[in-house]
């Protein structure tokens, strides 16, 4: 099965009508909806950074509603990182300056699944080797 990781800011661009790439990360979950995108993996990590970050603007019932979505699309998997992924985030986001503790959880949990592909905005990403950062609806199975 075709499968990458989704980033918390493009959960966010959906749940927020007012985010800058709304239109586009509406376009992105749609396409792993329909399936005409590979299935997008969200870890525990990305999915508490995601809904701390809508909850925190007084928006507990987007919150939920964003979980729910996740959990009931077949086009995503909410998933538990393994504890050593924590262990070894630990060492890259001492190792690059530019990588959140949460951005770290995400290469790690990419390096240890041998997933190459991220849909993400986020260009700090992009210091790591072996992950692809995609940030349009395409498709790069196709």
């Amino acid at each position: 099965m075709a499968v990458a990781v989704v980033d918390t800011g493009i959960l966010i661009g959906m749940a927020d009508i007012d985010d800058q790439h709304h239109d586009v990360a509406m376009e992105i979950v749609y396409g792993m909806d329909r399936g005409d995108l590979p299935t997008g993996r969200v870890t525990n990590y990305i999915a508490l950074e995601t809904l701390n970050w809508i909850h925190s603007r007084k928006r507990h019932g987007k919150a939920v509603e964003t979980y729910e979505r996740l959990n009931q699309s077949a086009g995503f998997e909410v998933l538990h990182a393994a504890q050593k992924d924590f262990t070894s985030a630990v060492n890259l986001f001492q190792t690059y300056e530019g990588l959140s503790l949460g951005d770290a959880t995400i290469v790690a949990y990419m390096e240890r699944e041998g997933i190459e592909y991220l849909y993400s905005f986020d260009d700090n990403f992009d210091v790591v080797e072996g992950i692809t950062r995609l940030e349009t609806p395409d498709n790069p199975f196709n």
